[in-house]
């Protein structure tokens, strides 16, 4: 639980330091593992990492701890870009692989319509919520998500009184 907290605080933080590198390099490119991975193959091997690698790869990776040569090599080099302030995390070779980047909000009305949306779909599935938990189940446990029943929780204030 400790190492959760210090993740969410810190989210370049790993156990591992080799591993916070590779974590610091994509939050420094503000990509994910995967795709430093991807991006570390191909300047690595100067071709795309090929399909059938990719699965025995970053499984390695995440479930071992084994991080390739390239990968920790790549992240330094990112994280000195960022240390000499030359470091453009908006240039395109770092987001060959990110299909929404680019995508241009172009004025404020758009910007604030699709603020408008996102909090229209967060507060109607919150009332959808509520009133699933107030008509279809027993009484909560608590007034927030997940809606536990009361009797899951607390079994002994159900017990059959004999």
């Amino acid at each position: 639980m400790n190492g959760f907290l210090k993740t969410l605080a810190k989210p370049d933080w790993d156990e591992n330091p080799k591993r916070s590198e590779i974590l610091n390099a994509a939050n420094l490119l503000e990509i994910g593992e995967f795709q430093l991975i991807q991006l570390a193959y191909k300047v690595w091997y100067r071709e795309d990492l090929p399909e059938d690698k990719i699965d025995k790869i970053f499984s390695e990776y995440m479930m071992t701890g084994i991080i390739p040569i390239w990968v920790t090599y790549y992240a330094k080099d990112i994280i000195k870009l960022d240390k000499a302030n030359v470091l453009n995390v908006y240039d395109e070779k770092y987001h060959v692989y990110d299909h929404e980047f680019g995508t241009y909000i172009y004025n404020e009305k758009q910007r604030r319509n699709r603020g408008i949306f996102y909090t229209t779909i967060v507060v109607f599935v919150f009332i959808i919520t509520h009133f699933w938990a107030a008509n279809y189940f027993e009484e909560p446990a608590g007034f927030f998500p997940p809606y536990i029943e009361k009797s899951v929780v607390y079994p002994e204030l159900y017990k059959d009184k004999k």
